[in-house]
């Protein structure tokens, strides 16, 4: 059986991760519908989508994909963490806000202060509708 390059194993992992947090909400969203507005749209948006993605991007695929190095590792988690955010204005602001919480997640060593961030930015733009 032939073993996979390191760096071809990490992008990969990286990949399969940002794939299954992708079809992962999309199943939950039809299964479990949020109504807008109220209490249930504020804690999915403020409270699970930062914890999930903080966890998801930042830490399985930016800690995955180390092997191609910091820099690469923070712009590849930051892409596929933009991808996943919709219309080209939310992917190019979703990419912004990825490379500043992955340098800071490589940065610290830990994934609170980006959920903290995330939380707050989705709450300010929760607030402004």
């Amino acid at each position: 059986m032939h073993k996979l390059n390191p760096r071809t194993a990490a992008l990969l992992s990286a990949f399969g991760w940002a794939v299954g947090y992708l079809l992962a909400g999309k199943v939950l969203a039809v299964l479990l519908p949020v109504p807008p507005g109220g209490a249930a749209r504020f804690f999915r948006v403020c409270l699970l989508a930062p914890l999930a993605e903080e966890g998801v991007f930042r830490g399985a695929v930016q800690r995955r994909a180390q092997p191609l190095g910091r820099g690469q590792a923070i712009l590849l988690q930051a892409a596929l963490f933009a991808l996943q955010h919709g219309s080209a204005a939310a992917m190019a602001y979703a990419l912004v806000c990825g490379l500043g919480l992955g340098w800071l997640a490589d940065r610290t060593g830990q994934l609170w202060p980006g959920m903290l961030l995330h939380s707050a930015n989705n709450l300010l733009v929760l607030a402004m509708g």
